[in-house]
């Protein structure tokens, strides 16, 4: 999940010069504490190809390096872009077009793996995935806390819970959850009201957010980079699963909850726990958790079951 084709290609000709960054060129002088967390995927995280946490991290560690030093890579563009792991390249298949995208602690990277240093603590997903519909995907949900906990690229920022249409003692439940998985939060209670500059975590049902400039999952994926959106069915607002094609493929139900992340250009992320009843909310909150939100671009809760967007 590393920013898009599109963008790396407009990277390739500042990274062709990064070339003492590159993989096989040996590690770097120093060393970190602790380690970095190195998860491989295909198929929007369906299938995991490598899982594992690497220490003797040098200081001028970098997302490139760490894939490298796990996997056999071939890249292109003097080394910045990845052409294929583990004999799994980007292409053209059926018409569809197929690349290895990375993030870091949640958060698409904007630039180069070579050019993008990789400090203790953080959460490095590679995952080979169909792009057609929707090349710009921005943030996921996959390395929870992250980024709400330890930030991204060495900036953290600060994270505001909007509490909308939700009833106090649930709102004061959910700041106690995050609190105990070390996220440090403030709470406001209407919609938009976090202070600029926040990683905004958004909570209320889909009526009362939907609103949000950043909650427009009605659009396509290719926009919105969600594979869900909400419609109202018997006047309730049913939560609606697409395919990697952007397809309709289930109808959760009402009481289903989904937990997305969304990001524009150069501002913190946002992150949206919402659905069409109060019990949708619930389940989404219980499914806040390291184990059930790893690998996930989305998810969806419905009791305990946590699923995975967008639906094979």
């Amino acid at each position: 999940i590393s920013g898009s084709p599109k963008k790396l290609y407009l990277v390739a000709a500042a990274v062709a010069t990064a070339g003492t960054l590159l993989a096989g060129c040996g590690f770097g002088a120093g060393s970190q504490d602790g380690s970095a967390e190195l998860l491989v995927t295909r198929d929007y995280g369906r299938q995991v190809m490598v899982e594992k946490s690497l220490d003797k991290l040098t200081e001028s560690e970098n997302a490139l390096r760490l894939l490298d030093a796990s996997a056999d890579i071939e890249t292109r563009y003097s080394g910045g872009f990845v052409q294929s792991v583990s004999g799994i390249s980007g292409g053209i298949e059926a018409g569809r077009n197929q690349d290895w995208f990375y993030s870091v602690n949640g958060v698409v990277a904007e630039r180069g793996a070579a050019e993008f240093e990789i400090n203790a603590g953080d959460q490095v997903w590679w995952d080979y995935r169909d792009w057609t519909d929707a090349m710009e995907i921005e943030a996921v949900v996959g390395a929870w806390p992250a980024p709400l906990k330890g930030g991204y690229d060495g900036e953290v920022w600060p994270v505001s819970i909007e509490c909308v249409e939700v009833d106090r003692v649930f709102c004061g439940d959910f700041e106690e959850r995050l609190s105990d998985q070390g996220v440090d939060s403030t709470t406001v209670d209407r919609l938009g009201a976090s202070p600029e500059g926040s990683l905004r975590l958004v909570l209320g049902r889909w009526f009362d957010i939907e609103t949000d400039d950043q909650a427009q999952f009605d659009s396509d994926p290719s926009t919105s980079g969600v594979f869900a959106r909400f419609e109202e069915v018997a006047d309730e607002d049913h939560l609606i699963g697409l395919d990697q094609r952007a397809q309709p493929a289930r109808d959760f139900g009402p009481n289903a909850g989904l937990i997305t992340a969304t990001r524009k250009g150069d501002d913190p992320p946002v992150w949206f726990i919402t659905s069409g009843q109060q019990r949708g909310l619930e389940a989404a909150v219980r499914a806040l958790d390291a184990n059930d939100l790893k690998g996930r671009y989305s998810a969806v809760a419905q009791g305990d079951v946590v699923s995975s967007l967008p639906l094979p």
